[in-house]
Parts: structure tokens; sequence; C-alpha cells
């Protein structure tokens, strides 16, 4: 019966832990955007220290190298993309207006069409409700955009607390090995591993995985001469940190932008979005992740699906990491510890 018990109480504590994280999941941001920080630049420090340089200094001299990297590209970038964003905010109603227009018009040329009286009035309601539908998508994704400009704070503060991660994450881990019974410390080790093997895998991948499609979608944009390639190439690769739904939200603004030029001009964008997503699916992907994450399509949509419903934007981001820990939990407890030794 103490097994049970013990058991029993095990779970109500992960179980007011998660209820605890969710509440204060707002104050999480910044944590969240440090562990990314620490995971993508962990290998430089690393190869500094072996050259001889402390912990500290390796992570200064990182630091450093990284600000330098990124003032470079801000440097070259930030005035057309501050120019690009000032001519937006110009001509966004106008174009609002127009593309409003458009789907006036293509309505009323389906309601033109005489159809019997069930089929009318099923289109009818098929139009209607997809009319909801894009209003309702784009609000959300103005709402995404405003939580992305809401979040600078924590980027600000991320890279402080990615220090401390930096530094201490060793003496971090053999504390918290302390709290662990002695007799379970080996299998508490070796999940502890599978995840960061998980994590890393994931984080270090999807990022150059980004880049990709950042540059692969500002090159095609920029010879079909879209407006505002700079913005939407950024957006796409932000929003490709998505995974399945990423393409498709980054797609969006590139094709309301190339149908003021003209509707050729969408299928053009349309299939180098494809492109993109072909490559990134069936050459870099598997080369930069691989199996080390470990999940199926079907669990990783569902775990978007539901990382969206719960925390929004900030679900979306950490679905894919909190699905891996899950897979290796379940791997663990499941399969390992019921194959005899």
């Amino acid at each position: 019966m103490r097994p049970v018990s013990r058991r029993a109480w095990w779970a109500l504590v992960c179980l007011g832990l998660l209820l605890f994280l969710y509440r204060v999941r707002t104050v999480l941001t910044p944590f969240l955007f440090a562990v990314l920080i620490a995971y993508i630049l962990y290998p430089l420090v690393v190869a500094v220290e072996n050259r001889g340089a402390s912990r500290v200094v390796a992570i200064f001299v990182v630091y450093a190298l990284f600000g330098v990297g990124l003032g470079v590209v801000f440097w070259l970038t930030l005035p057309n993309l501050l120019g690009e964003l000032e001519d937006m905010a110009r001509k966004l109603p106008r174009q609002a207006v127009h593309l409003e227009e458009l789907g006036h018009d293509a309505v009323g040329l389906f309601r033109r069409i005489e159809l019997p009286d069930t089929f009318q009035e099923a289109v009818d309601g098929l139009l209607a409700k997809a009319q909801e539908a894009l209003e309702r998508l784009a609000g959300k994704l103005m709402q995404a955009l405003m939580d992305l400009f809401t979040n600078i704070i924590a980027l600000l503060i991320a890279p402080i607390l990615a220090f401390y991660f930096l530094r201490d994450h060793q003496a971090m881990r053999e504390r918290a090995l302390r709290y662990v019974p002695a007799r379970y410390r080996g299998d508490a080790q070796y999940i502890l591993r599978e995840v960061n093997t998980a994590l890393n895998g994931f984080f270090r991948g999807q990022l150059w995985i980004c880049l990709f499609v950042g540059l692969f979608i500002y090159g095609g944009l920029f010879l079909l001469k879209i407006p505002y390639a700079l913005f939407i190439a950024l957006l796409a690769g932000l929003f490709d940190i998505i995974p399945y739904f990423g393409p498709v939200l980054g797609f969006l603004p590139a094709a309301a932008l190339a149908l003021s030029k003209s509707p050729m001009t969408v299928l053009w964008v349309l299939l180098l979005f494809a492109a993109a997503n072909q490559i990134e699916n069936s050459l870099i992907s598997p080369w930069l992740i691989g199996e080390r994450v470990g999940l199926h399509p079907l669990a990783v949509i569902f775990a978007v699906l539901v990382g969206g419903y719960l925390l929004g934007i900030l679900g979306l981001l950490v679905a894919v990491p909190a699905a891996a820990i899950v897979r290796v939990l379940l791997d663990f407890f499941l399969l390992r510890r019921s194959q005899p030794e």
C-alpha cells in the first residue's frame, strides 16, 4: 500500500508544479529565451574554454563575438527594415481596403452564379464561414505580432539569465540531483542526458533551418520584386520555428503583398514557399535534426495545437521541446524500466 500512496503523492506534486508553471507562464518567458540562448552558445563557450580560458572569460568572449555579429547584421539590414516598416504603416490602410474590395468582388462573382437553391445556400454559408475564418486569422496574426513586440523586454533580460545558465549549469544539475534518492540518481542522470540530446538537436537544428528559410525566401522575393521582401523574409524565418504551421503563417503576408502586384505573382510566391518547405523537410531537417527529437509528425501537430490553445504564441514556441521531454519520460518509464536488466 505504501508504494501506491507514494506514487499518488508524487503525481499530486507534479500536477501542482504544472499548475503553478501555467499560472506564472508570463514570468517564464525570459527564462525560456535564456535556455534557448544557452543551448545555442554552449558549444562556442566550450570551444573557447578548451583553449585555456576560464568559463566566465569564455562566456564574455562568445557574448562579444555574438554581439559584434548581431551588430553587423543590424547595421546592414536595420535601415532597410525600418524603411519598409515605415512605408508599410503608410500604405497598409490602402492595401487593406484593396484586399477587402477583391474579397467582396470574389464573393459577388460566386453569388452571381446561378445554382439550385440548396447548393446556393450551402455556397453562401461556406463563403460566410471562410470570410469569418480569414478575419479571425488576421486578428490572431496581428495579436501574435503584438505579443512578439511586447516580449522585447524578455529578450533583453534573457542574455543575463543565459549567462548564469552557462556559468552554473553543472553546479545547478549537481545540486538538483542531491534531492533525488541515491538509488534513483542513475536513472535521473540518464533522463537528463536524453532530454539534453533531444533539446540540443531541436534548438540548434531549428536555428539553422530558420536562417536558411529566411535567406531563401528573401532571395526569391527579391528576384520577384515583391515589396517589403526583407520584412516578409524575417517573418518567414521567425514563423518557421513553429513546425508545419509556420510556413503557412509566413506565406499569408507575402501573398497579401504579392496580390497588390498581380494574381500570378501570388502563384510564384506560393511556389517559392513550397520549394523552401520541401527543401527543409526533405534535406535540411533530417540532416540537422534527424531522429534526435523522436516525435512522429502527428505528435508534433498535436503538441503545437495544444500549446497554441493553452499558451498562445508562447505555447507554439515551446510545444515541440515540451513534447520531446514528455517522449523521453514515457520511453523511460513505460519502455526502458519495463525491460529486464
